[in-house]
């Protein structure tokens, strides 16, 4: 499944909805952590890169489907 080109403002936002918490901000990269411990790290830039945006989704074990419901 492709995912749109999408802002940092955008992934927040959907990552927010999805119970994560933002708890560090250094340059331009977010981390955040979920209450069941999953931890996601994504760069806050204007367009987020698909590919690196898929690599963070996978290693937070958020399913693509689940992400864009969310959006």
């Amino acid at each position: 499944m492709k995912l749109p080109l999408l802002s940092g403002r955008e992934v927040l936002a959907a990552l927010n909805r999805m119970g994560f918490k933002e708890v560090h901000r250094k340059g331009s990269h977010v981390k955040m952590k979920h209450p069941d411990g999953r931890k996601i790290v994504f760069p806050y830039h204007d367009e987020v890169d698909r590919y690196t945006l898929k690599g963070a989704l996978k290693d937070a074990e958020i399913e693509i489907r689940e992400f864009l419901k969310n959006l």
